[in-house]
């Protein structure tokens, strides 16, 4: 099965840029529909005006020829002029009819392709919209192992510069990859009707501008691909240096630092220019086969003239189609260039939208009505992608409003228990159950209200108070807001506050002390009424003070619920039901703090190491 997903996602990748973002532009069809009438229409125009020139030369060039009696549009007009100037010579209407048809062609040209390039540019955008949020939408139903392999950094780098990259295709606008191949169409056939031999001989050099639009075009995407990985390493080394620039200044390391980043940004600036080199030649390169052509044109064309094999009145809008032609086609070679660019850009952000989440709801899920707070785990083994087996058959019971302690050493995999049982890894084998459900059974978003986690390092995000107490419950009142403050001892510290709940906290809640953000955190769990609390390590970043005023917000916010505390301090633990010694992977020691302090346990050796400490 992974093997096939994986081959499906490489298929999906090869897929050209334009042809995955259909579907993203399809959700516009009535849009993109009337969008393509107007561009028809406009270009349309464009064409009858090239073919005008016949008519308008004809009377100037001839006396004794006039309209052609073909174009009934014209010869209309013609009438009306014919009315409206009697005394004026057939020469003059026949140029007054011509010019009137040109002008109203070329107003209504002008309204149409206003409206068709602001038309296509809003679809555009809503592409670019919709496009992000999927992105974004996608990554937030990604389990933690997608983000242990994925750098915060490049996966921001995604959603915000290959998306930008990505308007670079879009803006080049629904018309142009339309408009551009109709008009060379238009005008090829056009060309035709006029002269065949003169449009062989033009066209001799269009197989030179295929082969260069293929050679400069596989440089572009590689260019543009080496540009985007490399622009994503700038982008991670700088969050990682800003965000830790205290310590790079303690450290004295600003010039390594630096070093570092003129490094990575040189990188970004060799890929840029070799597809600016590329993009830059294929420009002006196709232009000088163009022109050459053009001259060609020129040259034959005049001969076939001077020969009467052709009239004079039809090598001008020969000449004026061709050049359509050529412009269309050094239009082309730009979309070619701008989709080549945007190609790595495109694959990176599908790489992330064909990559399955690993923890979805099973077809048979089912939300808990309520619950009661048993936790089971049965040979629970687990292992992350890059590390040895962290957990070797855990098995343990706590029972519903049960308080349970989990202590053991440093990276035994205390922490882990916690994200399983929060169903944010599974399991490599056994099972895990709340109140007898497997939770690969219950709904992610009733497992999640049922279990609330409060971790050592209390993440508050960049707004107010009241924004991060809100965030996993944006439709409590502000009553249950305050309650759930108070019971974490958050209340009195908060309305102190210079604007209460509505104070703005800074990135990360850097305005705040530690033991504040804390108990924000303890707030903003509780707030969600969960049945089962978890609390891991949520005092030992605490001075005395702070740990006083956590502990008791603690004591109030486990009364009816299950709860399981995962602590390294072990004086913290002491009233604790039950109490778990995790060692290498395994529970070794279950009892009361009496119990294994009764004992020659690992317990009571760490607990009275700690103790002399």
């Amino acid at each position: 099965m992974v093997k096939e997903a994986q081959t499906e996602s490489r298929d999906s990748q090869a897929k050209d840029p334009i042809v995955r973002l259909l579907p993203f532009i399809g959700r516009y069809w009535k849009r993109a529909l009337l969008c393509l009438i107007l561009i028809f229409l406009a270009d349309g125009a464009r064409l009858y005006f090239i073919w005008l020139t016949q008519p308008l030369l004809k009377p100037l060039i001839r006396e004794s020829q006039l309209a052609l009696p073909s174009d009934p549009l014209i010869s209309f007009v013609q009438g009306l002029f014919d009315r409206l100037l009697p005394d004026a010579s057939r020469r003059a209407t026949a140029l007054f009819a011509v010019c009137g048809v040109g002008a109203f062609l070329a107003i209504g040209r002008a309204g149409l392709t206003f409206a068709h390039t602001f038309l296509s540019n809003s679809i555009a955008q809503k592409v670019i919209l919709d496009l992000r949020y999927r992105l974004y939408s996608h990554l937030q139903r990604m389990s933690a192992g997608f983000f242990d392999r994925q750098t915060s950094s490049r996966l921001l780098s995604r959603v915000i510069s290959d998306v930008a990259a990505l308007q670079g295709l879009i803006a080049i606008g629904i018309e142009d990859i339309v408009s551009t191949p109709y008009l060379a169409v238009g005008s090829l056939v056009m060309m035709i009707l006029i002269s065949p031999p003169l449009t062989l001989i033009a066209l001799v050099m269009l197989p030179l501008v295929g082969y260069l639009l293929v050679r400069m075009g596989m440089a572009l995407r590689r260019a543009s691909h080496q540009t985007q990985v490399a622009t994503g390493e700038l982008v991670s080394l700088l969050r990682e240096s800003l965000g830790s620039i205290r310590l790079v200044k303690a450290l004295g390391a600003e010039k390594l630092a630096l070093a570092e980043f003129d490094r990575r940004n040189r990188q970004v600036y060799r890929h840029s220019l070799r597809g600016i080199r590329a993009r830059t030649l294929l420009t002006p390169a196709t232009e000088l086969i163009a022109t050459m052509g053009v001259l060609a044109g020129v040259l034959f064309g005049g001969l076939l003239v001077v020969n009467g094999h052709l009239l004079a009145e039809e090598l001008v809008p020969f000449m004026i189609s061709f050049y359509t032609l050529a412009t269309s086609i050094r239009k082309l070679s730009h979309i070619q260039a701008v989709r080549e660019q945007v190609a790595g850009a495109t694959e990176r952000i599908f790489e992330i939208l064909d990559t399955p989440p690993e923890i979805t709801d099973a077809p048979d899920a089912v939300s808990l009505p309520s619950v009661k707070g048993s936790v089971v785990f049965e040979k629970v083994r687990f292992q992350y992608e890059t590390g040895e087996e962290v957990l070797k058959g855990v098995s343990f019971r706590i029972e519903p409003s049960q308080k349970v302690a989990l202590v053991g050493s440093s990276g035994v995999g205390k922490t882990t228990i916690a994200l399983l049982l929060a169903r944010l890894y599974e399991p490599n084998e056994g099972r895990i159950l709340i109140d007898d459900h497997d939770i690969r059974k219950i709904r992610l978003e009733s497992l999640r209200k049922a279990v609330g986690l409060v971790f050592q390092d209390a993440f508050l995000i960049e707004g107010t108070v009241r924004d991060n107490l809100l965030l996993g419950c944006p439709e409590a009142t502000v009553e249950e807001m305050e309650e759930a403050a108070k019971i974490a001892r958050a209340h009195e510290f908060i309305v102190r506050l210079p604007n209460g709940y509505d104070t703005w906290v800074g990135e990360g809640g850097s305005l705040l002390s530690v033991g504040q953000r804390q108990r924000i955190a303890l707030a903003r769990a509780l707030l969600r009424k969960p049945a089962i609390l978890i609390l891991d390590e949520v005092t030992s970043h605490l001075d005395a003070e702070s740990e006083a005023a956590i502990q008791a917000a603690l004591e109030e916010a486990m009364k009816g619920r299950t709860v399981l505390i995962i602590a390294h301090r072990l004086s913290t633990v002491r009233n604790a039901d039950k109490i778990l010694v995790l060692d290498d992977g395994v529970i070794v020691e279950e009892g009361t703090h009496e119990e294994l302090l009764s004992q020659d346990s690992r317990y009571a050796r760490l607990y009275r190491l700690q103790a002399v400490r």
